[in-house]
């Protein structure tokens, strides 16, 4: 029976062939039945391990690890336009689907004493700013030790401090047991690796999802329920728990109606449908999350932003929006709430695997 050893030496992690591993979130009862739905049952073949499978493409094989429920780590060595347009297509048209949103200083803070080689930053205010504001548009690739630290530099000028938001990372990795790797790492959960050893790269990337799932259930964490008290008879008693994400912006919103109604028409990369009702320091509205389809109430001020989560709702639409509005509006946005702050700057790098 196939192992995770066999998984580790059947991929090449070889520069002229990298390993890519896609991390993908997944609302499913069972697991296992949507990933044959979405493969075909017949092209599902499981392995020795309950939680890993091979789905057979026909352009090649694609190991589906499930350990994680709700964050499948999808590993290839098939090129990377071959799966992404497959799994592109797949998210796309399924709700229960949806892409890991790496917030910008998840990948600033990629790992402990990483050595970056390449940054990629990538800011696109053309939807939300206007056409004269400074630092609208920023693209920044630099290669080289101190990479990381001229971009540091470049965010303190008030000018560009607004749009400077990482992209893509590759770095390398070193552990004395474990060996050494070369990952590039985009912020929709893409990972590209060579090196000596699948077992690092696998643990790499179970600890940058780690990270990241922790802010998507602190979000849920907060959402708004209400429970009626047990001695209640005439249902004017009970419990309110939760409240709104209150998220603060540097920039102020220019035209509310416009960056209102451009957020919520139903378009990627935020997937929020709704009719916004503007007031006149604010707007409102009662959308839809079209990623699970669950309701969501949002508040939009000058230079805030109020999110309210239902109980049940899924913490991945906020990363979603927030990792998108860093790069599309405000890349030095904060969540008033302080924990959800330390979740979303990860100014504690992923754990290597000596603290794991």
């Amino acid at each position: 029976m196939t192992t995770r050893a066999d998984m580790g030496r059947s991929l090449a992690l070889d520069p002229s062939s990298p390993t890519k591993t896609f991390v993908v979130e997944a609302h499913a009862d069972q697991p296992r039945a949507l990933l044959e739905d979405i493969v075909g049952a017949k092209n599902v073949e499981p392995t020795g391990d309950a939680f890993l499978f091979k789905a057979l493409r026909p352009e090649g094989t694609l190991w589906v690890d499930q350990l994680d429920g709700r964050f499948w780590s999808i590993h290839t060595d098939l090129q990377t336009h071959a799966a992404k347009a497959f799994l592109s297509k797949e998210i796309e048209r399924r709700r229960e689907l949806d892409w890991m949103w790496l917030p910008s200083g998840h990948l600033r803070n990629l790992w402990p004493n990483s050595i970056s080689r390449r940054v990629h930053t990538t800011f696109d205010g053309r939807k939300f700013l206007d056409t004269d504001s400074s630092a609208g548009e920023l693209r920044v690739q630099l290669s080289g030790r101190s990479a990381t630290n001229l971009l540091d530099h470049i965010s303190r000028i008030e000018e560009y401090s607004s749009s400077v938001s990482f992209d893509r990372v590759q770095a390398s990795l070193i552990d004395p047991d474990l060996g050494q790797v070369e990952e590039g790492v985009s912020r929709m959960g893409r990972f590209v690796v060579t090196g000596d050893s699948f077992e690092f790269h696998a643990q790499f990337v179970r600890s940058v999802v780690q990270r990241y799932k922790r802010l998507v259930k602190l979000c849920e964490q907060r959402a708004i329920s209400y429970r009626a008290y047990a001695t209640d008879t005439d249902g004017t008693g009970g419990t309110l728990r939760g409240g709104p994400i209150v998220l603060n912006f540097k920039r102020n919103i220019a035209d509310l109606d416009s960056f209102a109604t451009t957020l919520f028409s139903a378009r990627a990369p935020y997937r929020l449908w709704g009719s916004p009702e503007i007031k006149e320091h604010y707007a409102t509205v009662h959308a839809v999350d079209l990623h699970v389809a669950n309701d969501i109430r949002m508040d939009i001020g000058r230079n805030w932003l109020r999110i309210y989560l239902n109980e049940g709702a899924c913490g991945n639409t906020v990363a979603r929006l927030v990792a998108n509005l860093q790069h599309t509006f405000d890349s030095a946005l904060s969540f008033t709430d302080p924990e959800l702050q330390i979740a979303l700057t990860a100014e504690t790098p992923a754990l290597s695997p000596a603290n794991s």
